[in-house]
């Protein structure tokens, strides 16, 4: 919504940014990160290419990106707006066609986002047409999900009470896409899981993987396979409790 402090954390190569920046009307705030500057530089341009004015680009490790209080009391806590507008000049070197990334942004205090957008690195088990497939293993694809639930970690600090995160993947893949949201469930008590659009098409969540019938349904699966015609991915969306 307009006005909103978005967080974007795995941001490259822009796509969905610019689709949240949209929305907003280019009111408020959304920082979108990638730990590649080369990445960030790029996709940069192509926010300002596509005039989305609201997005700050940040090469930062999403994982790594909370910030804890050293004191233990909240009078320290900054704003996102507040940490990047402080943060030192921007760099002079390092960029292309003239985009800037602000430096020495280490990461933000917990609960200051009001929405999230989780969309991490993932086996990609759902793009087509995909003549190679790189993952070899079922150890590699678990190791995905191990990133995956770090992301989470930080996510749920980071976010506000009351506000909302959207887990997504473009993976068919179980372990990254309902196991993860079990995970979610499971391990933070103040993470609901809310129900999507009813006009939004694709499948209820698979069975089998620790998730109710009424979970399943408030989640979303496509298949390559599905009438529908789309690449394969996954959607999940939760709402911090107070």
């Amino acid at each position: 919504r307009p006005g909103d402090v978005v967080l974007d954390m795995c941001a490259a190569p822009g796509g969905k940014t610019t689709h949240v920046a949209s929305l907003m009307e280019n009111r408020g705030m959304v920082v979108a990160c990638d730990k590649s500057r080369k990445k960030m530089i790029r996709t940069g341009e192509f926010f300002r290419e596509m005039g989305a004015t609201c997005v700050v680009p940040l090469a930062l490790d999403s994982t790594k990106c909370l910030l804890e209080f050293d004191g233990g009391g909240r009078e320290e806590w900054q704003r996102p707006e507040d940490i990047i507008h402080h943060s030192s000049s921007m760099t002079n070197n390092e960029q292309r066609g003239g985009i800037k990334l602000p430096e020495n942004v280490e990461g933000f205090y917990p609960e200051s986002f009001d929405r999230i957008l989780l969309d991490p690195p993932c086996s990609a088990l759902g793009l087509r047409p995909k003549l190679l497939v790189e993952v070899r293993s079922s150890q590699e694809l678990s190791n995905f999900a191990d990133r995956q639930r770090r992301f989470v970690r930080c996510a749920v600090r980071l976010l506000k009470e009351g506000g909302t995160m959207t887990y997504s993947t473009c993976t068919i893949n179980a372990c990254e896409n309902e196991d993860v949201v079990k995970f979610i469930l499971t391990e933070y008590p103040c993470m609901k899981l809310v129900s999507m659009p009813a006009e939004l098409p694709g499948r209820p969540g698979l069975d089998g993987r620790g998730l109710t019938e009424e979970e399943r349904r408030m989640v979303r699966r496509f298949d390559p396979c599905d009438e529908d015609d789309t690449m394969g991915f996954f959607l999940a969306k939760f709402v911090k409790s107070t």
